[in-house]
């Protein structure tokens, strides 16, 4: 993408999630005079990263240095403003945001990086970045913002197409979305090494998968004081399913369907 540069709002709400976690883990510590700067920073950054939203529209602009809003359709936005800053956003830009994926982003088996409708969308072929295809991280992301922002049955109906997409092995580095090239055996097809697409085979931001059942579909979130909870969405998919062995420091444990958690010897 061209227009994606200067005042992002994704990279400034992952500031404002990385200062408030280093706020908790210097309390932890005992430097509470840190963790209170840390905290201050955060709350000053956030409402010039809520600002940059469109109101209605379930997307962000992109600050210019002459003040000229680009307004940006991509997904980049959705997922880390998504997975950091959800509880910050009211309800009403909550549901703009999972609109605007549903509508412009998300497919059967895959997602849209871009828009298909924004300015951008005819920048480059390249489907890690583009209305084409999507780079492998982005469906996970997308997924775990998708329940951090209120909507964890968009997640789990969507994740039996995205299924048929892992069947072709290793998420490569893009696949294509099927308005763009016909799948394979019900998935999304991986795009080609050659030109003009240049892509991977294989790809290590596949690891964003295992986020995703961890963090979404079983919902653990663990505390910097090691405190693990557990409140997912996988039960739609199978109420009896069990996540074994998690290892969280020093210690393991199954993390249930339900929401329990049970400690065992690892």
């Amino acid at each position: 993408m061209s227009s994606y540069t200067h005042e992002v709002a994704s990279l400034n709400a992952a500031n404002v999630w990385s200062m408030r976690t280093a706020a908790s883990l210097a309390e932890l510590q005992g430097d509470s005079a840190s963790a209170a700067d840390l905290r201050a920073e955060a709350e000053a950054l956030l409402p010039a990263v809520i600002a940059r939203y469109v109101p209605g529209e379930g997307i962000f602009t992109a600050g210019q240095p002459d003040g000229t809003q680009l307004p940006v359709r991509h997904c980049y936005d959705f997922s880390v403003v998504g997975t950091t800053i959800a509880d910050d956003l009211t309800p009403g830009v909550r549901d703009d945001m999972v609109s605007f994926f549903q509508r412009e982003l998300q497919t059967d088996n895959w997602m849209r990086a871009l828009s298909p409708w924004d300015a951008d969308a005819s920048y480059s072929p390249r489907p890690d970045h583009q209305w084409n295809g999507a780079y492998p991280a982005w469906p996970a992301d997308a997924g775990r913002a998708l329940a951090a922002l209120g909507a964890p049955e968009v997640l789990t109906s969507w994740v039996e197409g995205l299924s048929r997409t892992a069947n072709q092995g290793p998420m490569g580095q893009a696949h294509f979305v099927e308005e763009a090239v016909p799948g394979i055996n019900g998935g999304a097809r991986k795009a080609p090494p050659q030109l003009p697409y240049i892509i991977d085979w294989s790809c290590s931001s596949s690891g964003a998968w295992i986020e995703l059942v961890i963090e979404a579909l079983f919902g653990v979130s663990v505390a910097a004081d090691g405190t693990v909870r557990a409140a997912g969405c996988v039960a739609a998919l199978d109420p009896q399913a069990v996540l074994r062995g998690l290892r969280v420091g020093e210690r393991h444990y199954d993390i249930h369907a339900s929401g329990g958690i049970t400690e065992t010897a690892g």
